[in-house]
């Protein structure tokens, strides 16, 4: 019994002799074993034969809502792992922005300063909050959309 066909694949009466649980020699099952392993037509064939009845589908099917959460999951990292990362940034260029370099490298600040100092870092720092809070929230509206 030839158990392979020229392309390669396990010919029709190699699969019903499986089927069929006819005795078959220990490297003809091997060989028929490794095939089977990694040849996804052949499989597919001898599942075939094995069931008499054909094989069931899904009624409906679960990529879109696997989409949906693969999206969601996506950007919660997204903004989790690079929030840090733009304070940091924007942190950075508000100091390089502001006068504070400008003041440490010349001098410090004299005591009747340091409430004019605290009250522009605080309108800024006010600016650059009001503003992530505004992409959050845009960020948020989009995800609620999906």
């Amino acid at each position: 019994m030839e158990l392979f066909s020229n392309s390669g694949h396990l010919t029709d009466e190699a699969l019903r002799a499986l089927v069929r649980g006819q005795e078959l020699s220990e490297l003809d099952r091997l060989e028929t074993a490794e095939h089977l392993a990694y040849c996804d037509r052949c499989l597919q064939r001898y599942t075939e034969l094995l069931t008499d009845i054909p094989l069931l589908a899904p009624t409906s099917s679960c990529q879109r809502t696997l989409w949906q959460r693969i999206r969601q999951r996506t950007l919660r990292i997204f903004t989790s792992r690079y929030a840090t990362a733009a304070a940091a940034i924007v942190l950075a260029l508000t100091m390089l922005w502001s006068d504070v370099p400008r003041m440490i490298q010349t001098q410090l600040p004299l005591p009747e300063e340091i409430p004019s100092i605290t009250e522009q870092w605080s309108v800024s720092l006010d600016n650059i909050s009001s503003r992530f809070h505004t992409v959050f929230d845009r960020i948020d509206e989009l995800t609620r959309l999906e």
